[in-house]
């Protein structure tokens, strides 16, 4: 059985992300950690007291697959035990990704019934 052990990042659409940014870093005193693309969208990491926060471009309109929330959880070393687990209890796995070369560990991704995106990861990432 795996567990949750963090909720390693949060992550919204914004239609203007810079005015996002400077809200975050202005109320709370987010810290710029790094800007990156997620299937074609930018997106800007945001620290928010050792919790991630992920501001996603959504000026472009819906994208597929983002943004999504990433749990931190307990898992076993070999994703189709824990996609099997998944499976069984009715919830759809709708994809796998391992973790980056020189991280450890790999997530699975799910879809909540409001149709949020889930990423469950395991290990390092």
């Amino acid at each position: 059985m795996y567990t949750a052990k963090t909720i390693r990042s949060w992550n919204f659409d914004t239609p203007d992300l810079e005015a996002s940014v400077k809200f975050w870093c202005n109320l709370l005193g987010a810290e710029e950690r790094t800007r990156h693309q997620v299937r074609g969208v930018d997106v800007v990491r945001l620290n928010l007291g050792g919790f991630g926060v992920g501001l996603f471009d959504g000026s472009a309109g819906e994208n597929e697959g983002v943004p999504h929330h990433t749990i931190g959880i307990d898992g076993p070393d070999d994703p189709e035990e824990l996609k099997a687990e998944i499976e069984a209890k009715g919830i759809e796995v709708v994809q796998f990704r391992p973790h980056r070369e020189g991280q450890n560990g790999y997530s699975l991704y799910v879809t909540d019934p409001a149709g949020n995106r889930i990423e469950l990861s395991v290990g390092e990432g």
